[in-house]
């Protein structure tokens, strides 16, 4: 079986802490003669030292995409400021060349809106160029670059995610390695942030997983943590080839989780097992439980979302379930957002639910405001 290079837990901790710095081991130098054992291993540790040159390669071509991506975004400051400096002047000339102030008025607008498009793009540059971090697409089971390819159609209940930058690669990451990995731990870790819904994205994932071959079975179990250390595991049994979503899963306790994984094993019950919860909690558990570590290859992080990522998934969602929204309508969610907080995709999920269900009850196909009321 193949030794995972990169878990899930080794994940957490770097969202946490950042990579850490391998100390050195000091190793002593004696005489030896070389037998051909040592002949083949020096032939591996030459492959291993051509592999890593590669990968610092491509490390260097990712540093030089940010940095290309913070000159644009000093580019789009520029022009920003450049847009309002334009704006003052060219009203203050119109003024003294005796233009009415209607003209004015009008042209004032235009050089307004000229500005604000260019600060919108500057912000835009900006988030991009933080979110570029030179991030390599890693196989988490060989260590070795990944080469994607684009979600499944069948997938569609994961499509509204593909629009927020790091969720989608990390969703690509996973379906691509579990597609090429078939005898590995399909097992997913989903992050959120403190007291944020993540089940929705654990569902997701699990009826992707059955509409694209990865499990037998579409029954999907939700449990919270608390309440699976209290029961017994014969109660799931008729999960049988689906999915077992854990919510708050940094509060199960080890032996409990111990007893899943067994359970969830291909020659006993053979599901997929999904941990959603919050990053320091679960950081923590893995910590604290390295046994468990490999059985968890894949993580979903989804605690960075903002305003414009969730609107992409209410988009995403709107079109899963074959309704229509305006531009106004999108402008309330924003609003309605502000009683939500930013990133629990549960909840919102919950609100876009009720609004197709009142658009359906009128035999309509588009979201309206009255549907907000």
């Amino acid at each position: 079986m193949i030794k995972p290079f990169k878990n899930a837990y080794e994940a957490i901790k770097k969202l946490l802490q950042g990579l850490k710095k391998n100390k050195n081991v000091p190793v002593e130098e004696t005489e030896s003669v070389s037998t051909p054992a040592e002949e083949s291993i020096s032939e591996e540790t030459k492959a291993a030292e051509e592999k890593l040159k590669a990968m610092e390669e491509a490390a260097r071509a990712a540093e030089e995409r940010a940095r290309i991506a913070e000159e644009k975004a000093r580019a789009a400051e520029e022009a920003a400021k450049a847009a309002k400096k334009s704006s003052a002047g060219t009203v203050n000339k119109k003024a003294k060349s005796g233009i009415s102030a209607k003209e004015q008025e009008e042209q004032q607008k235009y050089e307004e809106e000229v500005k604000k498009r260019a600060e919108r793009a500057a912000k835009r540059a900006k988030e991009d160029a933080k979110e570029d971090t030179g991030k390599k697409n890693i196989d988490p089971v060989t260590g070795e670059e990944l080469e994607l390819s684009p979600l499944p159609e069948e997938a569609v209940f994961l499509q509204k995610y593909m629009k927020i930058a790091t969720t989608s690669d990390d969703i690509l990451v996973a379906y691509n390695s579990i597609q090429k990995h078939p005898d590995m731990p399909k097992n997913i870790v989903v992050l959120g942030r403190n007291g944020f819904g993540t089940v929705k994205v654990g569902e997701d994932f699990a009826r992707s997983f059955f509409a694209t071959g990865l499990v037998k079975s579409d029954k999907i179990a939700k449990i919270k943590a608390r309440q699976l250390n209290k029961i017994g595991l014969e109660k799931l049994s008729s999960l049988k080839g689906g999915c077992l979503i854990i919510e708050n899963a940094g509060l199960v306790t080890p032996a409990k989780l111990v007893e899943v994984i067994k359970n969830s094993a291909p020659d006993e019950n053979d599901y997929v097992v999904m941990l959603t919860g919050e990053i320091d909690s679960l950081a923590g558990f893995f910590e604290d439980n390295q046994e468990i570590v490999d059985s968890f290859i894949y993580l979903i992080d989804i605690h960075k979302i903002r305003e414009r990522g969730m609107i992409s998934i209410a988009r995403g969602y709107f079109k899963e379930k074959g309704v229509k929204a305006d531009k106004p309508i999108i402008e309330k969610l924003k609003n309605s957002l502000k009683m939500i907080e930013t990133g629990n995709i549960d909840r919102f999920v919950e609100l876009l639910d009720g609004l197709i269900e009142k658009c359906e009850k009128r035999g309509g196909e588009e979201i309206l405001a009255e549907d907000f009321d």
